[in-house]
């Protein structure tokens, strides 16, 4: 599908509602709320993040071993976490990698005392 197409357009849409749809279950007001949104598809994803057809996760033999987790990048202090460092596909795998980088630098009393920082909105 031609991704300037009107008919690519219109099922962007129609796949986003669903999405926002299942948010709004848990947070009513959702899209008031957000202040930047961005719809991405399988083309998307191939052309930003040269995910070949837009596939998601690594591409990873079984004799290759393990991922290789959260770990330290070239950059002082930052860690390399995502969907290529942890098993799993899209979010889920994304989230999870990310907790595990939290975890490894960060306490449990430590990450304690920092959700007791937070400011929450009223309900």
């Amino acid at each position: 599908m031609n991704r300037n197409s009107a008919e690519y357009r219109a099922k962007k849409a129609e796949a986003a509602e669903v999405l926002w749809r299942a948010v709004e279950r848990q947070i009513p007001d959702v899209r008031e709320r957000a202040t930047v949104t961005m719809v991405g598809t399988p083309l998307t994803h191939e052309r930003f993040l040269r995910r070949d057809a837009g596939t998601y996760g690594p591409f990873l033999r079984a004799t290759d071993g393990q991922l290789p987790g959260p770990k330290f990048s070239a950059c002082d202090g930052l860690l390399c976490c995502g969907d290529s460092t942890f098993p799993g596909i899209g979010m889920p795998a994304v989230a999870a990698s990310g907790m595990l980088a939290a975890h490894s630098i960060l306490s449990v009393r430590q990450h304690l005392q920092n959700l007791d920082t937070l400011k929450l909105p009223p309900k």
